[in-house]
């Protein structure tokens, strides 16, 4: 696996140099993927696919907000896997939630 980075090049650019904007996004993508994050877990524990599915769909275009490339096609293939009944793919893809947690957790403030 690459080891990709998150990265806000993306927010900075939808922010056009406005901290507030910069912020709000933030705070707002922060919030979607924590409760993406959570719902995911929960349909893995509970064994529901069709749930899963949709919640890696979501965290995959948060993955993409990053700007993770790389961990974008990991969870696309995932998702993809997990419409064929696979789990193939969902140790890297939470992998890359880990290294999304981490770093929503220690950028607090724009």
């Amino acid at each position: 696996m690459i080891n990709e980075t998150p990265n806000l090049e993306y927010l900075e650019q939808l922010a056009a140099g406005d901290p507030k904007v910069r912020q709000t996004i933030f705070d707002v993508m922060a919030k979607e993927y924590f409760a993406d994050y959570q719902e995911y877990k929960a349909a893995i524990a509970q064994n529901d696919v069709k749930k899963s599915i949709t919640f890696v769909h979501r965290l995959k275009h948060k993955i993409g907000f990053l700007g993770m490339e790389y961990s974008y096609q990991i969870a696309h293939r995932y998702e993809e896997e997990l419409r064929r009944n696979s789990n193939r793919f969902q140790s890297e893809f939470e992998s890359v939630l880990l290294k999304i947690q981490e770093f929503i957790n220690s950028t607090p403030s724009l």
